[in-house]
Order: structure tokens, then sequence, then C-alpha cells
């Protein structure tokens, strides 16, 4: 047997083995961490940019209009 039919195979069964679990329903459940949700992906992705955290934007005053 050669290694690419080898490695065919292997994609294959790993390939089928999520299909199982998919049509199981057992699957990974977000953590206690993430619960925060919107707010806390939001943060995370304005501290990457560089811009300031949610807490710090949302606790300035408004512009005046």
């Amino acid at each position: 047997m050669k290694k690419s039919d080898n490695d065919g195979k292997l994609l294959a069964v790993a390939v089928f083995a999520v299909l199982i679990e998919e049509i199981v329903g057992d699957s990974l459940q977000p953590s206690t961490h993430s619960e925060g949700g919107v707010a806390w992906s939001r943060d995370h992705r304005r501290m990457a940019l560089g811009r300031r955290n949610l807490f710090r934007a949302r606790s300035r005053r408004s512009t005046i209009r």
C-alpha cells in the first residue's frame, strides 16, 4: 500500500468520524467564560485593533450634538 493511499484512507475515516458525531448530536459546548457572547467578542476585537476596550468606550460621555 502506498503512502498516499494510506493518507486518503485516514482522511476518509476522519471525515466519517466527524459526520457520525454530528448525527449523534454530541458536540463541544461553549465554555462558561464566553457567556458574555456578543459584548465579549466585540471587546476582544476592539482591543486587538488597538482601540479602547468596551467598558471604557461605554463609560465615556456622549459627544455634543
